[in-house]
């Protein structure tokens, strides 16, 4: 009984508020605005709370939408989007019955008004001004579309939609942005100048540290536009938030499950050369090295053709070997500070051998230091050699070189001869057939210099 009384009430005072504007309406009708203006203003003085009823809201934007007619009448749109915003909120769990009753021209004057303006903002690149003109556009457009009022039938204005996620873009409003390109996506809108709303998505997710967003999205993208190359976004994504031991993690996981592509493993090649990079002083160098040679012999494994994973290969142990080198040449120089800097022995016998020893210990252990290198300094000499030439061969009797192949040859030749070079003055003096063999070896690269560096 007191659901009845409750439902009588309501309907008691909707005919009550309808009734207050019937005179506004008839004046409406036959477009007299002033007349309905001047009628609706004694409704209200009379009677304030009807100001703020649904039928307050709507008659005063039907009002001041006629009035608005008039190019004087500057200020009479401002009203309209008061009254029709207050209206929104009064009706619209009633889908806006009043206004589908006498007429939605105040929606369509809001929506025609904010896109004129937004565009013309847009164009000025007043970026800010753009988005906020858009964001009502998508408003009102958004109710004149999904109540079926616009003559098309689809679900929502594409074009307005786009302009206020490109504005919004622009003007920096991230979260705005991200909401109408998610529309947009969901509608699985896919043209030529939508990808980069992908892509916007994709580098907000990289940004953002969301993997699970990413990963699921990077499947959308990839399902939209499949004749592109999206990898990059993943390697950018592991790149900016992995860190380097994770990224060996992921690589060695992906390694044992066979699951590892050629594009992945030269991408965590450079990862991890890059890794060696920025770690300069790390106790970890050698292991990046091994990982980043790994990775780009294992894309070479995929794929024999991809000279520069040969390349880069040999390039990883080449840099090991300079490395270990560079020890070298600083302990030597420490040998010849220590000899030049030795204090004169004591005169007494027995003091002056015991000073001898234990200057010769500190030579020793400066040499000792050196002998350790000798074994992995030609290994990875060996390896570098191995997959340079590797590198080299890939490309060396092509007629015509591009300009990557042609620096891949160019560097390979040079890199080759200091090698070379470097294992035969290892055996200067002590064994004239292999020195000979190197010897040959180091002209045949040297000789070649030009050829690929001109």
């Amino acid at each position: 009984m007191k659901n009845l009384i409750g439902v009588l009430v309501l309907l008691i005072a909707f005919q009550a508020n309808a009734q207050d504007f019937n005179k506004v309406k008839t004046s409406v009708l036959i477009n007299q605005f002033d007349a309905a203006k001047a009628d609706y203003e004694k409704i209200v003085a009379k009677k304030p709370t009807a100001a703020t009823t649904a039928e307050g809201y709507y008659w005063k934007a039907k009002i001041y939408s006629g009035l608005a007619k008039d190019p004087k009448n500057t200020t009479a749109l401002a009203e309209v989007k008061s009254a029709v915003d207050a209206y929104i909120t009064a009706e619209s769990g009633a889908n806006y019955p009043l206004a589908k009753e006498n007429g939605t021209e105040p929606f369509f004057d809001l929506y025609l008004k904010n896109f004129k303006e937004g565009v013309a903002a847009f164009n000025d690149k007043s970026w800010k001004k753009a988005a906020a003109e858009f964001d009502d556009a998508v408003k009102y457009s958004d109710i004149i579309f999904t109540q079926g009022w616009a003559s098309s039938k689809q679900k929502f204005d594409t074009t307005s939609l786009m302009y206020a996620g490109f504005a919004n873009q622009n003007a920096n409003n991230t979260e705005m942005t991200m909401k109408y390109y998610k529309r947009l996506v969901a509608a699985e809108i896919k043209t030529p100048e939508l990808e980069d709303v992908y892509k916007y998505i994709l580098l907000h997710y990289i940004n953002n540290k969301d993997k699970e967003n990413f990963d699921a999205f990077l499947k959308v993208t990839e399902a939209a536009y499949p004749s592109e190359n999206w990898f990059d976004y993943k390697s950018e994504y592991i790149d900016k938030n992995y860190t380097l031991e994770a990224k060996i993690k992921l690589y060695d996981e992906q390694v044992a499950a066979n699951t590892i592509t050629e594009i992945e493993c030269l991408m965590f090649g450079d990862a991890f050369i890059a890794g060696k990079s920025d770690t300069e002083t790390s106790a970890n160098n050698d292991l990046y090295i091994a990982k980043a040679a790994d990775a780009y012999k294992k894309a070479y494994a995929l794929n024999s053709k991809n000279f520069t994973a040969a390349f880069n290969a040999g390039i990883a142990y080449y840099n090991q070997y300079t490395a270990l080198d560079e020890k070298v040449s600083d302990n030597i120089r420490a040998l010849q500070t220590l000899n030049a800097n030795k204090p004169a022995a004591p005169k007494d016998p027995k003091k002056k051998l015991a000073f001898d020893a234990s200057f010769k210990a500190q030579q020793d252990s400066i040499k000792k230091l050196n002998i350790a290198y000798d074994a992995p300094i030609k290994a990875n000499v060996d390896a570098a050699i191995e997959w340079i030439e590797k590198a080299f061969s890939g490309v060396k009797d092509k007629e015509k070189l591009e300009r990557v192949e042609k620096n891949v040859a160019g560097r390979s030749v040079d890199f080759l001869a200091t090698l070379y070079q470097f294992k035969r003055d290892k055996v200067r003096g002590k064994d004239q057939k292999a020195y000979d063999a190197l010897d040959a070896k180091f002209n045949q690269y040297d000789q070649l210099h030009d050829k690929y560096n001109n």
